[in-house]
């Protein structure tokens, strides 16, 4: 319990803190608040007081703020940093980083959160504002690209049409010129799916089914260029929550990856793996490698080491792996070979057969 000396130092650092402060009711009544917080919310106290934190929370935060809330009360865990939006009294929106943890009274016990709240809307403004600086970068970045791009077969396919007119029409003419329209045709098909991606179709599936399916997939591809598929899992089931083919795409567009990485064959390597609450995936190969210098670029649109390539398939897998809520790692070593990590979360039902050790069931080869 605090001495009166120390509730009096106590209760002057709380009423004159420059940021915004609160002690807070377990069922997230505002009990006490301090001038700076009233200012940051446009409210005077008295209205405050009384009110819950819910009450002037943008509407589409409050899920999050209430779950840290609750667990806080728990004791689940000790503290919260998080950043949010209030409403202000006059209606505009003001983002504010919110720092609280619990505090217990003497001597019953009572659970309260005390918070620290800072208005920290003009660093998101500046925020938004570089956010835009870098879309319209990448936005000229990615027209420059998509010119250089679609250029070089239309050059082509003008160069052919003139020969046709002044040489006549010769049948191999007409294949490099469909050849090219072709890659056009898969250049633009990519950029739509950038540019307005399908909904993912959420589900739970078992991953260890859907990466055997890839590898039977790819099995034709991979014979054709004396390359071995081997796939190997630490368990017989994992399921996450996942759009099923999105995943695929993902997965097959590595497995092509390192199968071209490889023109003389050799194997490539599919790991499934259970860290905890994540899952992982790693693809490898035993192709040349790739420098450092490239290495980072790797996910820009139009940068590629293939000559046919494009670069869109990789930026393509690695938006798909951030909106499932994961991530991609790629390490590489020269005249080694490529490894692709993606950790993905966890799904929340797993089977009883999903036991760590068991891994009977796992395998297969192409």
């Amino acid at each position: 319990m605090l001495k009166s000396n120390d509730a009096l130092f106590f209760s002057a650092a709380f009423n004159h803190a420059p940021i915004g402060m609160a002690l807070v009711s377990a069922s997230g009544t505002w009990l006490r608040v301090n001038r700076s917080l009233c200012d940051i919310l446009g409210y005077p106290e008295a209205e405050l007081l009384g009110r819950t934190f819910s009450d002037v929370t943008f509407h589409e935060d409050r899920g999050t703020s209430w779950e840290n809330f609750n667990r806080l009360i728990e004791g689940t865990i000790n503290i919260v940093k998080l950043e949010k939006r209030y409403v202000h009294k006059n209606g505009h929106l003001i983002w504010v980083a919110v720092h609280a943890s619990k505090v217990m009274s003497e001597p019953t016990g009572t659970p309260y959160i005390l918070a620290q709240i800072q208005d920290i809307s003009d660093r998101k403004k500046t925020e938004l504002l570089l956010h835009n600086s870098e879309k319209l970068s990448l936005v000229g970045q990615m027209a420059a690209g998509v010119a250089h791009e679609i250029r070089n077969p239309l050059t082509a396919v003008k160069g052919f049409l003139q020969l046709m007119k002044s040489e006549g029409v010769k049948e191999q003419y007409y294949d490099i010129v469909f050849s090219e329209f072709h890659r056009i045709e898969l250049i633009l098909t990519e950029l739509l799916v950038l540019a307005k991606p399908q909904e993912a179709k959420m589900e739970s599936k078992d991953l260890n089914q859907l990466l055997a399916e890839v590898v039977t997939l790819m099995e034709s591809q991979s014979i054709m260029s004396n390359v071995r598929i081997r796939f190997t899992c630490a368990l017989p089931s994992i399921y996450i929550d996942c759009d099923e083919n999105q995943i695929k795409q993902v997965v097959i567009n590595l497995v092509k990856n390192a199968i071209d990485a490889m023109p003389d064959g050799g194997e490539t390597l599919i790991d499934l793996q259970l860290f905890g609450d994540e899952v992982q995936i790693v693809v490898s190969d035993q192709g040349a490698g790739i420098p450092d210098d490239q290495l980072e670029k790797i996910g820009q649109p139009f940068f590629t080491s293939k000559e046919n390539g494009n670069g869109l398939g990789m930026m393509i897998s690695f938006k798909i792996i951030e909106n499932h809520g994961g991530r991609t790692e790629i390490e590489s070593q020269v005249g080694e070979g490529t490894r692709v990590k993606i950790r993905l979360p966890l799904g929340q039902n797993q089977p009883p057969s999903a036991r760590a050790g068991d891994a009977a069931g796992c395998g297969s080869n192409a």
